[in-house]
């Protein structure tokens, strides 16, 4: 009876342990599964945010938005001012508005002559940006010149009309009108960045000053 009552024993304590090991083998298993499960999960998250940023409608302004993003939308402002009251009217434009006027060149535009114009203003932080001595060291012909390049006379450009080219400005000089990232206008290296309709006219806001191309003769 002993030698029963060991045997069984045994054989219980054998029985518990294969139950144990296959509770742990099964355990192990399942924790695997899971991890994989999620690691494939976070995989498909990071690949659907990358090809959102390249083509999807939320990705149109990030970095992948060059590609095949909507274009650029320019904020509009109406006004029924001629222009050059809109370019004295605007704010952080001061260092242009003071040189538009003191070239006289402000005081060619005649809204009474039935005219249009397009006037390009930089604003004071891209003037500041210029090296030192750019502008203050120009002669009175130069200045006139500068401030002509960033007048077009004749026309009241479009940007959502207007094709990429060349366009003269008042200078006699030629202005490059193209297309960047996003269908971004831009006027030689600058931005356009606003927009104003006026009685005569259009004005933009740019982010850079037009300088333009030197001449030996001046």
């Amino acid at each position: 009876m002993n030698n029963d009552s060991n045997r069984g024993l045994w054989i219980g304590i054998v029985i518990v342990i294969v139950l144990v090991a296959l509770g742990l083998w099964w355990y192990s298993s399942s924790m695997t599964d899971n991890s994989m499960t999620t690691d494939t999960t976070a995989t498909t998250t990071v690949t659907t945010g990358t090809g959102a940023g390249t083509t999807g409608t939320t990705g149109t302004t990030g970095s992948g938005a060059g590609t095949s993003g909507s274009a650029a939308v320019i904020p509009v402002t109406k006004s029924s001012n001629d222009v050059v009251s809109i370019v004295s009217g605007l704010s952080g434009v001061s260092q242009f508005n003071a040189l538009f006027h003191s070239t006289g060149v402000a005081a060619t535009i005649v809204p009474q002559a039935g005219g249009k114009y397009t006037i390009f203003v930089p604003t004071n932080g891209a003037i500041s940006q210029l090296p030192a001595g750019t502008i203050s060291n120009m002669t009175a012909a130069e200045k006139k010149r500068l401030i002509q390049y960033h007048v077009v006379s004749g026309r009241a450009i479009d940007t959502t009309s207007q094709t990429a080219g060349q366009i003269q400005a008042l200078s006699g000089d030629a202005l490059n009108f193209n297309y960047g990232t996003n269908k971004i206008p831009m006027v030689n290296s600058s931005i356009i960045i606003a927009q104003y309709n006026g009685s005569n006219g259009t004005v933009y806001l740019v982010d850079n000053v037009l300088l333009p191309p030197k001449k030996s003769n001046i």
